[in-house]
Parts: structure tokens; C-alpha cells; sequence
């Protein structure tokens, strides 16, 4: 009972955290939307490059993560202020350097991407503000990291809530000029979100400082900060490679279904993706959590004990998998009628769902293993496999299932199960194999 206490003690903030991360990306765009739909185009495709800028931060986050969570189990302290310290200084680094770049050259990027002249005045004004403030959400990012691999994921999630409901604040504030303030519209939005971000992250800190490690942790940038760089980027580096190979699988994926399944199947795999992240979110949430305990019973020296709460952790998410597939089933056509009245779109994506409630367990095998693989330190085989199964299967029965075959979207879908599907049994067979206990790096 302890240990599944322990789990949803973490999942539980987690999920709470990224669930109100998806509804401060869903306020924006709403609120936007009610003062110009231009505005909300621009945003979204501004927020589509410093997605993608966030993945450079998830390097040395990735890697903060795990290095933390192992010396916390441990009881190395001095190592754990050494990797604080020098992940911190190194992602504001970067941060600082991608900022930069924001500033002078965001607009040149969105011209790259297609953005038409409409959107341009928009996107422009917030990738400057909010991208060339891109140095903060890197230093958040990693203080947040910290926070968590200590097992305080409550106090995480608090701050998101604080930094969530100002930005949203400020949004409205901004948007329809309340309390007597200019209507700012992109800028106000890109404002609030920036100025949301810097009390986080004061805040943040002064968490980190008062309870977990000191001020003069950055003593240790003097000290040996090579070794700690290398296994940084020695983690951190496979985590990020894998996120990549997802995300363009995912595009390439995106751009079969617009030139060959054409705009209503494209349209219903928007709604099922939006559909399907609720239930990912469970997966998602324990996961992180997983990687957490597994990080700090392996440094603990723990090693059956951290295989068995792997395993069990795995057990719970595939339960919540299941029973989310299930209601996917049972109310596809009310949950697609959410977003359109299109029989059509409906009809496609109500068959599609039935498929993806079988995609779901597989998705499982990979969220929670590989974080647990990577609590451990193991983080080449997760990505070995994910680009020969994403690209060398998933990609390629995709389009054969989905139009050479002629299946549509639920053969696309198909193709998605085989490669979670797949890639989630090595997993599983890795996790079992216990080749991951030589990773460990404390």
C-alpha cells in the first residue's frame, strides 16, 4: 500500500500540473480568438517554434532529472549541488543564446514556416516578447526538475497553478481592457505570459533555496564541472533524440494524412488527438512519477525494489489505459460531436476512436518503461529502438495501411499500434531483462 501511496502521492500533482498546462494553451487561444482570429492563428504558430526551442532545454532538464532523483536516493549531497549548480548555469546559458536569436531573427523563422503577412504583425510581437524571454522558461524548466526529482511535485504544481491563473489573468486583463487597461491584444497575452513566467520562477527558487540545497551550491562550477557536464548530455541527449524522433514522425504522419486522406481526416485526427491526450495525460503523469522512484531506489541502491515498483507503476498505468480506451469506445460519437456537427468528420472519427482505444495500452508500455529505463540511467535503447520502430513501422505501415491499402485515418491508426505496440514489448522484455541496473550512475 505504501508504494502505490507513494506513486499517486507524485502522479497526482503531475497530472494536475500538465492538465492545467493543455487548459492555459486552450484559454489562450480562446480568448485570443474572441479578439481576433488572426491573433490566435499567430500565437499558434509562434507557439509551434518555441515548442520546438524547448526541446534544446530538455537536454540538460532531462538529464538534471535522473542525475538529481539518484544522488536524493543516494544521500550524496555534494553531488546533488554540484549537478543543480551546473545544469542551472547551463540552461540559462543556452537560454540566453536562443533568446538572442529570438529577438533578431523570430521574424526571419516565421517567414520560413509559411506565415502569411496577416499573421505576421502578431506572431512578430510575441515571439519577440515571449521568445526573447525564452532564457526564463529555461531556467524554470530546470529549477522545476529539481523540485520534483526530490520528490516535491505538490509544491511543483503549485507554483504552475500560481503562474496559470495569473497568466490567464493578465490574458483577460490585456484582451478586453478590463479594469481600465489598454486593450493590447498579442502583446498583452505575450506580456502576461512572460511576466507570469518570472514569478514563477523568483518563486521557484525561493523553494529551492530555503529547503533543498544552498545559494552556495555554485561553488561547484569551480569544481570538476566537466565530469558532471558529460553526464548531463549523456542522459539528457537520448531523452531529447527520442522526444525529436517523435514529434517528426508525428509531422510526417500529419502531412500523409493532408496530401493523400485530405481535409475532413485530417480535421477528425485533430479532434481524436485532442481526445486521446486525456487519457495519455494518466499514462503521462505516472510516468514522470515512475521515473522519480526509480531514479532515487536505484541510487538508494535498491535495484529489486525499484524493478518491482516498476513493474507494479506499469500495472497501474495500463489499468487507467484500458478503462480510458474503453470510454473512447463507449462515447466516441458524443465526444467527436463536441467539437462538429460534420456527419462525416463525425463518422470518421468515431471509427477511428474504436482503433485508438487499442493504440492506448501500447502507448503505456512506452511512457511508463522508458521513464523508468531512464530513472535508471538507460537511455540508448529507448531511443535505438524508437527511430528503427517509429520510422522503420510506424511511419511506413502507417501510409500503407491508411492509403495504399485505402483504410483511411483508422489505418493510419494502425500503423501507430504496431509501432507503440512493438516498440512497448522490447520495452517490457528490457525492463525484465534488468540490463538497465549497470546504468546507474551513482
Amino acid at each position: 500500500m505504501e508504494k502505490r501511496k507513494s506513486l499517486f502521492q507524485l502522479a497526482v500533482p503531475i497530472f494536475i500540473e500538465t492538465l492545467l498546462f493543455m487548459l492555459l494553451g486552450i484559454a489562450d487561444i480562446f480568448m485570443l480568438s474572441q479578439f481576433d482570429d488572426r491573433a490566435a492563428g499567430a500565437v499558434g504558430a509562434s507557439n509551434q517554434v518555441i515548442g520546438n526551442l524547448n526541446l534544446i532545454f530538455a537536454i540538460i532538464s532531462a538529464g538534471t532529472a535522473v542525475l538529481v532523483a539518484q544522488n536524493v536516493g543516494a544521500k550524496n549531497k555534494r553531488e546533488i549541488e554540484r549537478v543543480c549548480s551546473i545544469s542551472l548555469v547551463m540552461n540559462f546559458v543556452i537560454g540566453l543564446l536562443v533568446s538572442i536569436t529570438m529577438i533578431f531573427f523570430g521574424d526571419v523563422i516565421l517567414t520560413k514556416m509559411g506565415v502569411t503577412r496577416s499573421l505576421m504583425g502578431y506572431a512578430s510581437n510575441y515571439i519577440k516578447i515571449v521568445g526573447g524571454a525564452l532564457f526564463v522558461q529555461s531556467i524554470l524548466n530546470t529549477v522545476t526538475v529539481i523540485i520534483r526529482s526530490h520528490g516535491y511535485t505538490r509544491e511543483s504544481m503549485l507554483i504552475t497553478v500560481g503562474m496559470n491563473i495569473l497568466n490567464i489573468f493578465g490574458d483577460a486583463v490585456f484582451i478586453f481592457g478590463l479594469f481600465g487597461a489598454p486593450v493590447l491584444g498579442v502583446k498583452g497575452v505575450a506580456i502576461a505570459t512572460t511576466v507570469s513566467r518570472i514569478l514563477a520562477t523568483i518563486i521557484a527558487f525561493i523553494f529551492l533555496f530555503k529547503g533543498l540545497v544552498p545559494v552556495s551550491m555554485f561553488k561547484y562550477l569551480y569544481d570538476k564541472p566537466v565530469g558532471t557536464f558529460k553526464k548531463l548530455i549523456k542522459i539528457g541527449f537520448p531523452s531529447a533524440m527520442e522526444n525529436m524522433s517523435y514529434s517528426l514522425a508525428q509531422t510526417v504522419i500529419m502531412s500523409i494524412i493532408l496530401l493523400n486522406l485530405g481535409e475532413q481526416a485530417y480535421i477528425a485526427r485533430t479532434y481524436i488527438w485532442t481526445l486521446s491526450w486525456f487519457v495519455v495525460l494518466f499514462s503521462i503523469s505516472i510516468g514522470q512519477a515512475n521515473q522519480i522512484m526509480i531514479g532515487q531506489l536505484t541510487g538508494a541502491g535498491k535495484v529489486e525494489e525499484a524493478y518491482h515498483t516498476g513493474l507494479n507503476n506499469f500495472k497501474t498505468a495500463m489499468l487507467f489505459s484500458v478503462l480510458g480506451g474503453i470510454a473512447l469506445i463507449i462515447f466516441r460519437r458524443k465526444l467527436i460531436g463536441i467539437y462538429t456537427d460534420n456527419q462525416d468528420i463525425i463518422l470518421i472519427g468515431s471509427i477511428t476512436l474504436i482503433v485508438d482505444a487499442f493504440l492506448e495500452p501500447g502507448r503505456t508500455f512506452n511512457i511508463v518503461l522508458i521513464n523508468g529505463l531512464r530513472g535508471a540511467g538507460d537511455v540508448i535503447f529507448p531511443v535505438v529502438m524508437a527511430i528503427i520502430s517509429m520510422w522503420g513501422l510506424g511511419v511506413t505501415t502507417a501510409y500503407y495501411f491508411g492509403v495504399v491499402l485505402g483504410l483511411g485515418l483508422p489505418g493510419i491508426w494502425m500503423g501507430l499500434i504496431l509501432d507503440e505496440w512493438f516498440r512497448g514489448v522490447c520495452m517490457l522484455f528490457r525492463w525484465r531483462g534488468k540490463k538497465w541496473v549497470r546504468k546507474v550512475m551513482v
